[in-house]
C-alpha cells in the first residue's frame, strides 16, 4: 500500500472475492489462482487493520465494514473502467473537420446526426460554422458544406440539391389561413443578407403586375436569423424550403401563398483533392446524398392563398 492506497489489483481481487463471496470464483473471474486472490485479501487487511471478511462454517461472508468498503471501491472500479473504454474508443474513432454555414448545419444538418451516427458510430463530425468561402489550403477543414450561385474559388464540389423553392411563409399569428397578394403586400417583408432580391422577384412573379409593398422592410443578415425573425412574427420571410422543413411539418411556420421561386443557390459539399479517396469523407458523402435525396422532396400540405 503506497501513501495509503492499495494497489489497483489488490482492490480488484477484493471487490470480486466480495462480489461471489467467495475466493474460488474470484480467482476464476481475474484468471488468477486461489492463493493468490486469498495473499491479497489478507494483505489489504493488514494493511487497513481491519476485518473485511469473516469465516463461518468454511463459508465468506463479509463483514460490516467490508460489505461498506466493497460498495466504495466497486464505484470507483466502474468508473475506471468505464474512463478507459472512452478513452479506448476516442482514439478508435475517426473525427471530420467539416465546415458547414451555420443555418445548414443548425436547420437541416444537427437534426439528422443521431442517423448518421447510428451508420457509423466510428465516425465524428467536428462542425464548424462557416458562411463566408473556405480555403482548404489555408485551414485544417477536410470537407466543407455551403451555399453558393456558384462553386467557391478553389473549392469545386458535389452539387447536392439545385432549383430549390423558395417559400413565402409566417407564424400562425400572422396567417392563420392562407394570404392574398394584396395582404402580404400590407406586411413587413423579412429580407436575408444571401438573398437580397428574393423579394423583387417574388413580387414581380406572384400576380399579373408587380406588388407595390407598403409595409416594413427587416433586414437580417443570416438565414437562421431570419427563420427566427419569421417565427417570432415579425412578418413574412422568404426561405429555402430546405431550411424549414421542420418548422413546416410542425405547423410553427405556414407558407402563406402558394407561388415559389427558384433558389438560385446550389448546397454544394467539397473536399480537398488529395482526401477525395479518404475513406470516412467517402462515406459521409454517401451518407449525405443518401440523405439530400431522401428528404429533399417538398413537403405537402402548404397553405392555399386567401381569395
Amino acid at each position: 500500500m503506497r501513501r495509503g492506497v492499495p494497489s489497483l489489483s489488490t482492490l480488484q481481487a477484493f471487490e470480486a472475492a466480495a462480489r461471489h463471496e467467495s475466493f474460488s470464483k474470484a480467482a476464476l473471474e481475474l484468471s488468477q489462482t486461489h492463493g493468490a486472490v486469498c495473499k491479497k485479501v489478507n494483505e489489504l487487511e493488514a494493511q487497513l487493520g481491519i476485518a473485511l471478511f469473516e469465516r463461518v462454517r468454511h463459508r465468506l461472508v463479509l463483514s460490516a465494514a467490508g460489505a461498506e468498503y466493497a460498495r466504495r471501491i466497486r464505484v470507483h472500479l466502474d468508473q475506471i473502467r468505464r474512463d478507459t473504454q472512452e478513452l479506448v474508443s476516442q482514439h478508435k474513432e475517426v473525427q471530420i473537420q467539416l465546415a458547414v454555414g451555420v443555418t445548414f448545419a443548425a436547420q437541416w444538418l444537427i437534426p439528422r446526426l443521431a442517423d448518421f451516427y447510428a451508420a457509423h458510430p466510428d465516425l465524428r463530425l467536428h462542425i464548424m460554422g462557416r458562411d463566408q468561402p473556405t480555403f482548404f489550403d489555408n485551414s485544417s477543414f477536410d470537407a466543407a458544406i455551403y451555399f453558393s450561385q456558384r462553386p467557391w474559388p478553389a473549392m469545386p464540389g458535389q452539387s447536392l440539391l439545385s432549383d430549390g423553392e423558395i417559400l413565402a411563409v409566417a407564424a400562425p399569428c400572422l396567417a392563420h389561413g392562407g394570404l392574398s397578394v394584396a395582404e402580404i403586400a400590407e406586411m413587413p417583408w423579412i429580407y436575408t443578407r444571401d438573398l437580397p432580391r428574393a423579394w423583387q422577384s417574388w413580387s414581380e412573379t406572384a400576380a399579373t403586375h408587380p406588388i407595390e409593398h407598403r409595409g416594413e422592410n427587416r433586414r437580417f443578415d443570416m438565414f437562421v436569423m431570419a427563420i427566427n425573425a419569421a417565427l417570432s412574427g415579425l412578418g413574412i420571410a422568404l426561405l429555402p424550403r430546405i431550411l424549414i422543413e421542420r418548422e413546416l411539418r410542425n405547423g410553427t411556420l405556414l407558407q402563406v401563398h402558394p407561388h415559389c421561386i427558384t433558389n438560385p443557390e446550389t448546397i454544394y459539399y467539397s473536399c480537398p483533392e488529395q482526401k477525395r479517396d479518404w475513406a470516412p469523407l467517402v462515406r459521409f458523402g454517401r451518407w449525405l446524398t443518401t440523405a439530400i435525396n431522401r428528404d429533399g422532396a417538398p413537403i405537402t400540405g402548404a397553405v392555399a392563398a386567401a381569395e
